[in-house]
């Protein structure tokens, strides 16, 4: 597996008081993440905010929802994705295998550096009891849909978490608040379809594409459901949405030019 790198960003916001660390994880899927940690060790943020697809709960029906969707050439494209990958799989058996444990072990380790806040992503639609009880005995905030009060290094903040089984009246009612409000969104396509562009908060994060697992010019050549070219892969957009590359690779095949990353992001006053 790659070695992950530290990315970081500047993002201002007229709400702040005080400048804000915070570290941004994504796309874990149960996977194996020590040097992650290690890096959010070093980095020692202010807050963690770990925007979706940390487990592995999700239905079978979102594949044959994609499959729909291709056109002859996506389609052709597709499939020699999926072989390549097939070979990769049998060229390295021993790759990192998701279980339920890596990602608590990550999430109890994270949430002794700083608070931790977490929404869910597509992979996690079917979040079980055990979970959720898990979330509740180690100090993990998690965001169904709904939005917390904080305050983190003297600023007094809203953060929500908008689920993939999305609540298109809980966003509106959080977009239209006044406090210096986080968004952890799993999903950066929301961002347009369901116009968060259009709202003034102040930070969305995101994470879904892997950065689109191979980057040639600057560009993600396949992203989540077999999305070619997905526009929002990683980095900063409209200097408020910051989307990460993931911390894992859960493809066969290995990222090239994208390696896995834990993002810094410093919200600072304007």
């Amino acid at each position: 597996m790659s070695k992950p790198v530290v990315t970081e960003y500047e993002v201002f916001s007229e709400r702040i008081r005080k400048p804000l660390k915070i570290a941004l994880v994504t796309d874990l899927h149960e996977r194996r993440a020590i040097d992650i940690l290690n890096l959010l060790r070093a980095q020692n943020p202010d807050l963690t905010v770990v925007a979706g697809d940390t487990l592995e709960r999700y239905r079978e029906r979102y594949q044959s929802t994609v499959k729909r969707r291709f056109n002859p050439i996506r389609w052709l494209i597709v499939n020699i994705i999926y072989y390549v990958n097939l070979f990769f799989m049998l060229l390295r058996p021993k790759r990192s295998k998701p279980d339920t444990k890596n990602a608590y072990s990550f999430l109890r380790q994270a949430a002794d550096i700083a608070p931790v806040f977490l929404s869910l992503g597509n992979h996690e639609e079917e979040l079980m009891c055990e979970d959720r009880e898990f979330f509740r005995n180690n100090g993990i905030h998690c965001l169904d849909n709904e939005e917390a009060e904080a305050v983190v290094n003297s600023n007094f903040m809203l953060i929500g978490g908008l689920s993939d089984e999305y609540d298109e009246e809980w966003l509106s009612s959080f977009a239209q608040k006044d406090e210096l409000r986080l968004l952890l969104c799993h999903n950066p396509n929301y961002y347009e379809t369901l116009k968060i562009n259009d709202t003034d908060i102040d930070l969305i994060v995101s994470g879904h594409n892997h950065g689109g697992q191979i980057r040639i010019f600057s560009m993600g050549v396949a992203g989540a459901g077999g999305k070619l070219f997905p526009k929002y892969d990683k980095g900063i957009y409209d200097g408020r949405m910051v989307v990460s590359a993931g911390c894992s690779n859960t493809a066969a095949i290995p990222r090239i030019n994208n390696p896995r990353e834990l993002v810094i992001i410093h919200l600072k006053k304007r």
